[in-house]
């Protein structure tokens, strides 16, 4: 009975601790990202969405948040069976990201981009189910990109008609 009555207070104390950090200054990252698909005509179109939840700015890789094409693969893309469907798109080596390589997205605010994936993953000809999802690296801190954070994206099923 006492040890049940020391883990409920220990419990207690720490549903406290993110408001205690809060209150010394600290201020929480949390981006919230999000993935629509678009199928008109025979192509497939991802509408990305990042929305900074947090108090800091956050830096997102510019190639999701303003690029129009892939330089690798980026979004994890199953068949209906969860078999990976083979990135086909083209593979840019290159030294290290830098800061100039991020977008920064201040607190509170929003960013909208749209990818065309179509030639840049091996879809099957036909009308065909895939899930396609996400787990959103993002910077913190742009002097430490080596510390990536992630806040993966909920995957969408989607159909897609490629003729």
């Amino acid at each position: 009975m006492q040890r049940r009555l020391i883990l409920l207070a220990a419990l207690g104390v720490a549903s406290f601790l993110p408001t205690f950090a809060n209150a010394a200054g600290e201020s929480p990252v949390s981006v919230k990202h999000s993935i629509d698909i678009e199928t008109p005509s025979g192509k497939v179109l991802v509408e990305l969405t990042f929305t900074n939840q947090g108090t800091k700015t956050v830096w997102i890789p510019r190639e999701l948040a303003a690029e129009k094409e892939l330089t690798g693969r980026r979004f994890d893309v199953r068949d209906a069976g969860g078999k990976p469907v083979a990135y086909t798109g083209k593979m840019v080596k290159r030294a290290a990201l830098t800061a100039a390589d991020y977008q920064p997205l201040e607190p509170g605010k929003m960013l909208m981009n749209t990818i065309d994936i179509t030639n840049t993953y091996a879809f099957a000809k036909g009308r065909h189910n895939y899930h396609i999802g996400y787990t959103g690296p993002i910077v913190a801190d742009v002097k430490q990109l080596d510390k990536q954070v992630e806040f993966p994206a909920r995957p969408v099923s989607f159909i897609s008609n490629i003729k």
